[in-house]
């Protein structure tokens, strides 16, 4: 169970501490509306762009927003896949993170998710959840190589693309996060070069990603494969929120 500490943020037992969800957009945002519907959740379900710049962007935009202004969220939930750096997690597997930092090769950047929201969902969620720590990168961490050495040199268990900017960000508006991510490609799993897969905005671009996939079609196939999986199970994590 993890530790409390003093944080800005004083809890109310008595409510649900969230209201809003932010998931990156296309087939993890998919996943986690059908699975709130299912549940007919009355919390608000949010689609945002992968990257550290364009979610950056997207949530200044939505800070000015009048339905932002009118009334600031109680608490958000991240969610969405990512890539383990550890041997000791699998595809499927569902991390809850402790903190978020920023892969910078001069210095590391932290940030600390809400521990009250965290343990709520820890609960909620039961016991195939795990507690662990996050990093953030601008880029798809395509190598099993690459995993492996920034899971030891950050001691980090999942690699992301947005959760240290929206840990940035809600800092300065006092905004308490959680962040919920599941496995979608194992540590020593080699992924197409997806590089440039994603566009300025954040969006996915279709053609560009088919034809780096037909480069590798091995390793290709075996991510379909898991992030299918992952999928899935992301589906039956947001049933449970």
């Amino acid at each position: 169970m993890l530790s409390r500490t003093h944080s800005h943020y004083n809890p109310n037992p008595q409510n649900p501490g969230f209201d809003t969800v932010l998931v990156p957009q296309g087939m993890e945002y998919k996943a986690v509306f059908q699975g709130m519907e299912t549940n007919q959740s009355k919390l608000k379900i949010i689609a945002i762009p992968a990257g550290i710049q364009p979610l950056t962007k997207f949530l200044e935009q939505w800070q000015q927003t009048p339905d932002f202004l009118d009334k600031l969220p109680q608490g958000l939930i991240l969610m969405g896949l990512g890539g383990s750096l550890s041997q000791n997690y699998s595809v499927g597997d569902v991390i809850l993170y402790k903190k978020c930092g920023l892969m910078d090769y001069s210095q590391e950047s932290k940030g600390q998710c809400n521990q009250f929201l965290t343990e709520r969902l820890f609960k909620q969620l039961g016991n195939r959840t795990f507690i662990g720590k996050g990093i953030t990168s601008d880029r798809v961490i395509c190598s099993a190589q690459e995993k492996l050495l920034l899971g030891q040199k950050y001691q980090a268990d999942v690699v992301d693309m947005e959760g240290y900017a929206l840990l940035n960000w809600s800092q300065k508006l006092n905004i308490p996060v959680a962040m919920i991510r599941v496995i979608s490609d194992g540590c020593k799993q080699d992924l197409p070069d997806l590089t440039n897969a994603f566009a300025e905005n954040g969006s996915i671009q279709p053609l560009i990603l088919a034809r780096q996939m037909l480069k590798n079609p091995s390793n290709s196939i075996h991510l379909i494969r898991s992030s299918l999986k992952s999928l899935q199970v992301l589906k039956e994590v947001a049933k449970k929120i």
